[in-house]
């Protein structure tokens, strides 16, 4: 019982963690990178977390794998993102949030308005900000209004997008810095029509309302102020582009599928540069960390793209991830209410606990170790307890024998004296109640030769039964063993179930 109740305490100990006190570990490095400048007692910071790639996922995301395997998988990167985003927001307090597009899995895609709303609602309470009053810009991504023609996606993606998460182009100032939010997915789909009709960006006339005609007016209306531009896909860059040391595999290199694009167009990009000239670029999409250096055109300037990882589990990388940026601004005199801005903003990456190795790395192993365990130790224990009591059977067996020949011998001598009684009397008489010489012919064979050949024979029997009885007791034990193995993990296995359960609901009330 002892070696249970260790595991029992070593299996909660490590399911508590890892459910609960893991994230907060994994984000004791991450700091805002503007608590490592100095600052003038005159300085302004706005601290804004950047997300990408949530894609919750709805009955529809993982429809191949069955309906349990399905709700099984919503359901534990529901607990993930809920348990990432907790961690996050509770420990970094941003000023703002900025989620770089991709919030629903399936948003795109045709729908009632119910179920719509369901998968909206799911979404508000997983990113709820705990009641404080801290602003979320989005960006439209290809999994929310769907990027080309498609009978799968909803005609209703659009106003869906709009009427629920905000204008699919915006911008914001901020300390005087100015944060430029485009739809790249409109932005893919009208650079392709563009080009299909042979105009130039200077000469295209731009769709009423969209990403072109939007940049337009931000570049005439721009005051010097600094630009952090947000997109949803990647800005182009050469195929053999360096991501840098933190991305987990790969590159980024152009492509086109079903309902996406990995980066926009070299003209597009050529014409976001020009333009917006921007300080930091933020895009998502890809999933997982890329750091490039863009050229401006008009400048020959560099500027950092980051592409920011995906928060979520479920998009293909093992630490998911996020970023933070901070505006910093100073006030030169007391009584002046404009800020200049100190560029270029400062950003810096964070990564979040590699959930899918805590369940391979961490419970797989430990399961085989605790297993293991309990057979070596229920083998030991089976041992001690079956040597004793086979000793014991095996000496009352070889007693019985020995009793048996003994009785015999005593038997025989008994005959002989009774023969010696009938040849030579005692003087003393026999008691009356004893009959003297009467024979009813069942007695005729005591003492014969032939009683001792049919006892040897019936003993030789009996001892070549003897050796059938191991291996039907073999079965036994081993069944035994299995049962109390059985057993032993259920005992084992239950308070840290109980445990992950109660994590699972704590996380999901929080």
């Amino acid at each position: 019982r002892r070696v249970v109740n260790g595991l029992r305490i070593l299996w909660v100990l490590v399911v508590l963690w890892h459910e609960l006190g893991a994230f907060d570990w994994a984000l004791r490095s991450c700091i805002w990178p503007d608590s490592q400048q100095a600052q003038s007692p005159s300085s302004r910071v706005a601290r804004i977390l950047v997300l990408a790639d949530p894609q919750i996922p709805d009955k529809h995301s993982y429809s191949e794998r069955g309906v349990f395997v399905s709700f099984l998988s919503q359901m534990m990167v529901d607990l993930n993102l809920r348990r990432s985003w907790h961690a996050t927001f509770h420990r970094l307090q941003p000023d703002a949030v900025v989620v770089l597009g991709d919030m629903m899995d399936n948003g795109r895609k045709s729908m009632s308005t119910a179920e719509y709303e369901n998968y909206h609602r799911r979404y508000r309470d997983i990113f709820k900000t705990y009641k404080r009053s801290v602003p979320t810009y989005f960006l439209p991504g290809n999994h929310d209004v769907g990027l080309g023609a498609s009978a799968s996606f909803s005609p209703e993606a659009d106003s869906r997008y709009t009427s629920h998460f905000g204008p699919r182009n915006h911008y914001v100032s901020v300390g005087n810095h100015t944060l430029v939010f485009i739809d790249a997915t409109a932005l893919a789909e009208e650079d392709v029509l563009r080009a299909g009709k042979g105009h130039s960006f200077d000469s295209w006339p731009a769709v009423r309302y969209g990403p072109i005609e939007f940049v337009r007016q931000i570049a005439e209306n721009h005051s010097g102020d600094s630009v952090v531009l947000f997109t949803h896909i990647p800005l182009a860059r050469p195929q053999d582009a360096s991501c840098g040391p933190l991305r987990e595999r790969g590159t980024i290199r152009q492509g086109f599928g079903f309902g996406y694009q990995n980066t926009l167009m070299e003209g597009a990009t050529i014409f976001l540069l020009d333009r917006l000239k921007p300080s930091l670029i933020l895009s998502g999409d890809d999933h997982d960390y890329c750091d490039y250096q863009h050229i401006l055109p008009s400048t020959n300037t560099s500027v950092r793209e980051v592409t920011v990882k995906s928060f979520s589990m479920a998009m293909g990388v093992r630490r998911p991830g996020f970023q933070l940026l901070s505006l910093i601004s100073t006030v030169p005199l007391e009584d002046s209410l404009n800020q200049v801005p100190v560029l270029p903003p400062l950003d810096t990456p964070c990564f979040l606990p590699d959930q899918i190795g805590i369940y391979l790395q961490v419970y797989f192993p430990l399961i085989v170790l605790s297993l293991v365990i309990l057979l070596v130790c229920n083998i030991s224990w089976s041992t001690q307890r079956g040597w004793g009591p086979k000793r014991h059977r095996s000496q009352t067996r070889l007693g019985y024998h020995e009793l048996s020949r003994g009785m015999g011998d005593h038997r025989h001598s008994r005959s002989t004296d009774t023969h010696y009684e009938m040849d030579y009397p005692s003087s003393l008489p026999p008691p009356v109640s004893k009959p003297q010489n009467v024979d009813f012919g069942f007695t005729w064979w005591k003492g014969r030769w032939w009683t001792s050949v049919f006892c040897r024979f019936k003993r030789g029997v009996q001892r070549r039964r003897i050796p059938s009885l191991p291996y039907r007791s073999f079965h036994r034990h081993e069944a035994s063993i299995l049962c109390a193995i059985t057993k032993d993990a259920l005992d084992v296995s239950w308070p840290a179930v109980s445990a992950f359960v109660v994590a699972a609901w704590w996380a999901m009330q929080r």
